[in-house]
C-alpha cells in the first residue's frame, strides 16, 4: 500500500470550516496541498456577495491547481433561523413559515436558493431540515416544515428537486430525526426513547421521500436512539447508518456526519477518535466545522489504521471513488462575479 495514496483517498472524506472571510496560505493548503474533500462556510466567513464569491473561487481554484478532485463548497442556508448568507441573498423565511405552502412553492423556493448558491460559488446546501416538529417545545420548531410526516415528506422532496435542478446539491437532515427532542446537540447529547415503530411512523417518511427524490446527501445527527443503538450517537453508529439508512431504507447517496466538534460528541471523546468512529460507522463525509487541525489529526489516525491493516484499504478506495464520482458532475470553478450580481438582482426583482 502506498501511504500517500491512502491518505489522499481518506482526505476526500473530510470537510472543514475555516476561521475568517479570506483564504490565506493555510486555508488554501487545506484544499490544495492537503487535498481535503470540502470546506463549509459560516457567518464568520461572509461579509458581502463579492467577498464570499472570491473566497469560494480561491478555495476551489487551489484544489484545481493542485489537480485535486473538485472541492465541495458547503453552507447551511436553510433560511430564517439558520441562514449564513443574508440579504441580498434569499435568507428567509424559516421552513416553519413555508409549511402551509404547496409543493410548487417549495420547488420554486429551492430553485431560487440553489441558483444564488451556485452563482456565489457553492455546490452543496445543508438543507432542507426534514425533522418532523412533533413536540411543543422541540428544538426544531422554527426549522421544520411541520408536524405531519406525509406533508413534510412531500414539501421536502419538492424543495430538494428545485434546488438540485440548479446544480446545487441538497442534504436532508437530521436523520434519524430530531423533531421530538428539546436538547441541542451543539451542547449536549440527547437520548431519544421512541420505539422503532414510533420512529418509523413519524421520523422516517420524510427521509424515505428524500431518498426517492434523489437527494445527494443525508446528514446524521448526534442523538442516541435507544431503540436503535443505545451505546452510540447515531453519527457514530453502524446500526443506524449501515443497517437502517443503507439497509432497511435503501439509501444509496452520500452520508454526512453533523459537525463532530459539537458537545454531543467531543464531550465524550477526543475529536480524532470521533473522526475514526464516524468513518468506521459509514459516514462518507465527516464535518469538522471550526478547527481544521482536528480534522487533520483524524486524517493521520485514519491513515495509520489503514496502514496497520485495521481498516480495509478496499473500503477506503471504494468510498473515495464514490465521492470523486459525485464531484465529477460539479463545475470545477464558479461562474464569474457578474453572474452572481445578475442572479441576485433578478431574484430581488422577482420577489
Amino acid at each position: 500500500m502506498n501511504r500517500r495514496a491512502v491518505r489522499n483517498s481518506l482526505a476526500q472524506s473530510l470537510v472543514v470550516g475555516i476561521p475568517g472571510p479570506e483564504a490565506g496560505a493555510a486555508e488554501l493548503d487545506l484544499a490544495g496541498h492537503e487535498g481535503l474533500g470540502g470546506v463549509i462556510l459560516f457567518a464568520r466567513n461572509v461579509e458581502s456577495p463579492a467577498q464570499v464569491w472570491q473566497l469560494c473561487y480561491d478555495l476551489r481554484r487551489a484544489a484545481a491547481e493542485a489537480e485535486r478532485p473538485s472541492l465541495l463548497m458547503l453552507v447551511d442556508q436553510e433560511g430564517g433561523s439558520v441562514a449564513r448568507l443574508r440579504a441580498p441573498f434569499t435568507d428567509g423565511p424559516d421552513l416553519a413559515d413555508l409549511g402551509p405552502a404547496d409543493e410548487a412553492a417549495l420547488r420554486a423556493h429551492g430553485a431560487r436558493m440553489g441558483r444564488e448558491l451556485v452563482a456565489a460559488g457553492f455546490n452543496w446546501d445543508m438543507a432542507p431540515v426534514l425533522d418532523v416538529h412533533a413536540l411543543a417545545n422541540g428544538i426544531m420548531a422554527r426549522r421544520s416544515l411541520g408536524s405531519d410526516p406525509e406533508r413534510v415528506a412531500r414539501l421536502g422532496a419538492a424543495f430538494i428537486s428545485g434546488m438540485q435542478q440548479t446544480g446545487c446539491l441538497a442534504c436532508a437532515k437530521h436523520f434519524p430525526g430530531l423533531g421530538r427532542t428539546t436538547l441541542d446537540t451543539h451542547q449536549e447529547r440527547p437520548v431519544v426513547e421512541l420505539t422503532r415503530d414510533q420512529l418509523a411512523a413519524v421520523e422516517w417518511p420524510p427521509f424515505a421521500a428524500a431518498a426517492q427524490a434523489g437527494v445527494a446527501g443525508v446528514m446524521i445527527c448526534h442523538a442516541v436512539y435507544n431503540a436503535l443503538d443505545p451505546a452510540r450517537p447515531a453519527s457514530l453508529s453502524p446500526k443506524v447508518i449501515q443497517d437502517l439508512l443503507r439497509g432497511e431504507l435503501g439509501y444509496t447517496g452520500m452520508v454526512l456526519s453533523d459537525d463532530l466538534e459539537m458537545g454531543a460528541v467531543v464531550g465524550g471523546m477526543a475529536p480524532e477518535d470521533a473522526v475514526v468512529e464516524a468513518y468506521a460507522a459509514g459516514c462518507d463525509l465527516i464535518l469538522m466545522c471550526s478547527k481544521p487541525e482536528l480534522a487533520l489529526a483524524g486524517l493521520e489516525k485514519l491513515t495509520a489504521l489503514v496502514m496497520a491493516g485495521e481498516i480495509d484499504p478496499a473500503l477506503v478506495a471504494q468510498r473515495a471513488q464514490r465521492i470523486v464520482q459525485l464531484k465529477q458532475g460539479l463545475a470545477p470553478l464558479p461562474p464569474d462575479l457578474h453572474h452572481l450580481r445578475a442572479v441576485l438582482a433578478g431574484n430581488q426583482g422577482a420577489a
